[in-house]
C-alpha cells in the first residue's frame, strides 16, 4: 500500500462513507490536489500576488491521528449504527472501523455501541426523542476518553448507569450529556452537564497542556496541530517585548504558545466557556502574562488603542473574519498579522480585505491538517504597508 494511502481492504466502510472522498488517492496526489486548492482560491484576487505560496507540510501519520469523532446514532434492524449521514440523506453509514481514528477511539467505539444496546437508550427519530450524536474524545497525553452524549431527552440516571458500565470497560475521564432538542442541524446544544468524572480532558501540544471541556473546540490532529503551533511561534519570531494579541483565541492554544517569548499576550474569544479555559490554561502552564476577554472580536479590537499592538495571530471559524475585523486591525496599526485558517475561500476573501486595510501578504503556508479528506489547513503571514 502506498504511503498515506488506505485501499477498500484497508477501511471497512470505503467506498460507502462519506467522511473520506481522497481515501483511495496516493498521499502525494492528495498533497498536490491541496496545494492546487489554495492556489485556485487565491488566484482570482490581487492581495496574492506577490505572496509565497508554499509547499503542504505532510502528516507524519496519515491514518489513526483523529483524536475526536462526533458519530450519529441511528436504531437499525440489525442494531444501532454509529456513523456519519450520507450527502443529501438522512442515511447514516456506519464509521466505527474508521482507520483514521486514533486507536483509543477504534476500540471504544464497539463497546460503547454494546453498552447503548444493552441499556437500551431510547434513540431520538421521528416522532421519538432521546440519543441523536456521540462525541468521542481521546487524549494522547492521558491515554484516557470523554464521551459526550447529545439527545432531545434521555434520563440522567439512564445516562449515570451508562457511564458506570463504560468505566468498567473503558478508560473513561468523564461522561457528559448535551441536550439538543431542536430541529436543526446542529450538532450540540446550548446546556452540555457532567454526568461522571472529570470536566475537562487534558492534552499535550509541544510544552503546553491544555485542558478543554467536553464542546470546546480542539483540533482533531494533536500531532499536527502542535506543529502548526510551532510555526506559528517561528513566524512570530518574538523577542520577549512584543504585545501579542490573538483573536479566535479558543481555549488558549496559539496564544498560550506565543506567551513564553512575549511581554504580553491579550486573547480574545466570543464563546464564555472558552475564555474560562484558556483562563484556567494560562494558570496550568504558568503564563499569567497571558491574558483572556470574552466579546465580539471587532468590537473588542475597536477599544484598543492605536499602536498598542506588535503583533496579531487569529484563528477564526470557517467563515472568516470579515471585513469588519479587517477595518478595526487596520486602525490597530500592528505590523504583522498571523491568520491561521481552515478554508482557502475564506481566507482568500479576507486577504483581500486585509490588502484594501493595508496589509500586504507575504507568504501561506498550507498543513495537511486531515489527511485522507479535503480539509487543508493554512497560514498566512501580512505586513504592514509603511
Amino acid at each position: 500500500m502506498s504511503v498515506g494511502r488506505v485501499t477498500a481492504r484497508g477501511c471497512p466502510h470505503f467506498p460507502e462513507c462519506p467522511g473520506c472522498p481522497l481515501v483511495d488517492q496516493p498521499y502525494a496526489r492528495q498533497l498536490a490536489h491541496k496545494r492546487a486548492r489554495v492556489e485556485a482560491a487565491l488566484a482570482p484576487g490581487r492581495a496574492a500576488s506577490g505572496a509565497e505560496l508554499l509547499p503542504v507540510v505532510a502528516a507524519p501519520a496519515p491514518e489513526g491521528y483523529r483524536v475526536q469523532t462526533k458519530l450519529v446514532v441511528r436504531a437499525a434492524r440489525r442494531g444501532l449504527v454509529l456513523g456519519l449521514y450520507r450527502p443529501g440523506t438522512h442515511e447514516v453509514r456506519d464509521a466505527c472501523g474508521c482507520p483514521l481514528h486514533a486507536a483509543a477511539i477504534r476500540r471504544a467505539l464497539p463497546i460503547l455501541r454494546a453498552e447503548l444496546e444493552r441499556a437500551q437508550v431510547p434513540i431520538h427519530g421521528p416522532g421519538r426523542r432521546g440519543l441523536r450524536y456521540v462525541l468521542v474524545r481521546a487524549s494522547l497525553l492521558t491515554r484516557r476518553l470523554m464521551v459526550t452524549l447529545v439527545a432531545s431527552a434521555l434520563a440522567a440516571a439512564q445516562a449515570d448507569r451508562l457511564a458506570r458500565a463504560l468505566a468498567r470497560r473503558l478508560p473513561l475521564a468523564g461522561l457528559a450529556l448535551n441536550e439538543n432538542a431542536t430541529s436543526g442541524n446542529e450538532i450540540l446544544g446550548p446546556r452540555t452537564r457532567l454526568v461522571h468524572g472529570a470536566a475537562v480532558l487534558a492534552e499535550r501540544y509541544g510544552r503546553l497542556v491544555l485542558a478543554a471541556g467536553p464542546t470546546a473546540f480542539v483540533q482533531a490532529n494533536t500531532v499536527m496541530a502542535g506543529r502548526i503551533y510551532r510555526t506559528i511561534a517561528t513566524a512570530a519570531g518574538l523577542t520577549g517585548r512584543e504585545r501579542v494579541l490573538d483573536l479566535y483565541a479558543g481555549v488558549g492554544g496559539i496564544a498560550l504558545t506565543l506567551a513564553p517569548r512575549a511581554a504580553a499576550v491579550l486573547g480574545v474569544e466570543e464563546v464564555a466557556a472558552a475564555v474560562g479555559a484558556a483562563r484556567r490554561n494560562a494558570r496550568r502552564n504558568r503564563l499569567p502574562h497571558a491574558r483572556f476577554a470574552a466579546g465580539l472580536v471587532e468590537e473588542r479590537v475597536r477599544h484598543l488603542a492605536p499602536g498598542s499592538i506588535d503583533l496579531v495571530s487569529m484563528n477564526p471559524p470557517r467563515k472568516g473574519c470579515g471585513a469588519g475585523v479587517a477595518r478595526a486591525l487596520a486602525a490597530l496599526g500592528a505590523p504583522r498579522l498571523l491568520y491561521l485558517s481552515c478554508s482557502p475561500e475564506s481566507f482568500a476573501r479576507d486577504a483581500e480585505a486585509f490588502a484594501g486595510a493595508g496589509y500586504a501578504l507575504t507568504r501561506v503556508q498550507p498543513f495537511d491538517l486531515l489527511p485522507q479528506t479535503e480539509h487543508v489547513e493554512l497560514l498566512g503571514s501580512f505586513a504592514r504597508r509603511d
